[in-house]
């Protein structure tokens, strides 16, 4: 009991030692700092593009689309039943969106807006793919390849969603 008054008393002199102090000390001046634009950093975007299988196969008509791979820069989907169509999604970091045009050879690019960011969109006779910039060095892409030609709707859709969740749509 009584080691337990000890350090008690020991408390309180050491709380009334440190609320003890000069009044002639002055408050150092409150510092602001001027708003920075945000820019993605590497967790802004969320694993397979923030997006849902079930976004997935709604935005893309795929019935039985699973998720076959993923890790943090890439996802793919394919039929779970063996169909001939697949949908990707890949975050290209540090890669400027104007250097993926004469990368895809699937049709004539066209430059398009997704979610109010400047893209490029290929459509080919069984493809559709959509690059959408992304913060000022990064840029997003979902692609879909099937039986027909797949409309552009669906990864538009997916883009879209991708950078609103991330905070860039």
């Amino acid at each position: 009991m009584r080691a337990v008054g000890t350090a008690v008393g020991i408390a309180l002199i050491g709380m009334v030692v440190a609320g003890c102090g000069s009044s002639d000390r002055q408050a150092a001046p409150a510092t602001t700092t001027a708003a920075k634009a945000v820019v993605p950093s590497p967790n802004t975007i969320g694993l397979c593009g923030g997006v849902s299988d079930t976004e997935v196969v709604q935005a893309t008509g795929a019935g039985d689309a699973r998720r076959v791979s993923e890790n943090p820069v890439s996802c793919a989907w394919q039929p779970a039943t063996g169909g001939d169509y697949a949908v990707t999604f890949h975050w290209f970091r540090g890669s400027a969106l104007e250097d993926r045009r004469g990368q895809v050879t699937t049709g004539k690019p066209a430059t398009v807006q997704v979610g109010g960011q400047p893209g490029i969109e290929w459509q080919g006779a069984q493809s559709c793919e959509v690059a959408v910039a992304f913060g000022n060095s990064d840029f997003i892409d979902w692609s879909e390849r099937a039986v027909g030609a797949p409309s552009c709707q669906g990864v538009e859709q997916l883009a879209a969603a991708t950078l609103t969740r991330a905070g860039q749509g």
